[in-house]
């Protein structure tokens, strides 16, 4: 984990360089087809919808979630990425949805500098090491 600053712009920048994004996005589908069959499984996909965090916070420190509720909100957010809800995940269905969640939070973030907590490998990541590398150049 590292601590960034971005907002809004660094996301949607990132997003609008469609080589960059689509590279960021083969990588994170290959790294998580672990069968390599080029769909993802409820099961593949669950390391992906499980590094969202999705937990309940009471001011900033993490409380323990009912979890019978996280399955439901992973099975929730699973079928927002099946998009032809056929129980598996295709690439351009990761790329679509990957894209729609990073625009909100980006919309939801605004053009104000936020300082937060990374994971290594997230798109949020990613976006901030791209906008790092522009403005070194």
């Amino acid at each position: 984990m590292s601590v960034e600053i971005l907002d809004g712009a660094t996301i949607v920048n990132f997003m609008e360089d469609e080589e960059a994004f689509n590279a960021q996005i083969c990588h994170r589908f290959a790294h998580l087809d672990s069968d390599h069959d080029g769909r993802l499984s409820y099961r593949e996909m669950l390391k992906e919808l499980q590094c969202l965090r999705v937990l309940e916070t009471h001011f900033g420190v993490d409380v323990e979630t009912d979890p019978d509720e996280l399955v439901r909100v992973y099975d929730s957010l699973f079928v927002q990425f099946d998009h032809d809800l056929n129980g598996t995940v295709d690439l351009e269905e990761f790329k679509s949805e990957t894209k729609q969640m990073m625009l909100a939070m980006a919309n939801g973030m605004g053009f104000l500098p936020v300082q937060m907590v990374l994971e290594e490998d997230s798109f949020l990541k990613k976006a901030a090491e791209w906008e790092s590398a522009k403005l070194a150049a």
